[in-house]
């Protein structure tokens, strides 16, 4: 039996139980990283075992080299977890931004599942467009990419 199908059950059991444990106890955050500074101390680790939890198996079952690069840039936010902080901000945030846009990426020239980034990026338009009725537009999106994620990777290994 091959490990990949294993590994994508973990990475959607991470992602799922992660957001879903936020949002039940916490609601809808500005964004999946403000989540950090909601969770009491002895509990700050788990946003980075989520980064991990979910980037280092989509690097493995992805196997480009975009999709590499965007399971490390999810796995540098995990890193850099407290993005409030001077230092660790620029890793943060360009790690968040580097995920989305080198998924994205991967999706299009690598998969050829250009209609998952179509729908991905119209849905986020409409988020930004509609800012003032949709509050945390950034989770949102975030959840978009993170799902994107997930559907490419299971069209792939499937």
């Amino acid at each position: 039996m091959s490990y990949i199908p294993i590994l994508y059950i973990l990475m959607l059991v991470v992602f799922i139980s992660y957001v879903s444990f936020v949002w039940t106890k916490y609601g809808v955050q500005a964004s999946i990283s403000d989540s950090y500074y909601r969770l009491p101390d002895k509990l700050k680790f788990l946003f980075t075992l989520f980064c991990w939890g979910f980037s280092i198996p989509a690097m493995i079952i992805g196997s480009t080299v975009l999709m590499f690069l965007a399971g490390s840039a999810i796995a540098f936010v995990g890193a850099a977890a407290e993005f409030k902080d001077l230092f660790t901000r620029p890793v943060h945030v360009i790690g968040a931004m580097g995920g989305v846009f080198l998924s994205q990426l991967a999706t299009i020239f690598d998969y050829h599942l250009w209609p998952i980034s179509l729908i991905f990026f119209c849905l986020s338009g409409l988020i930004l467009l509609f800012k003032k009725h949709i509050p945390n537009q950034t989770w949102w999106i975030e959840i978009l990419a993170f799902i994107s994620i997930c559907v490419v990777l299971g069209i792939e290994i499937f």
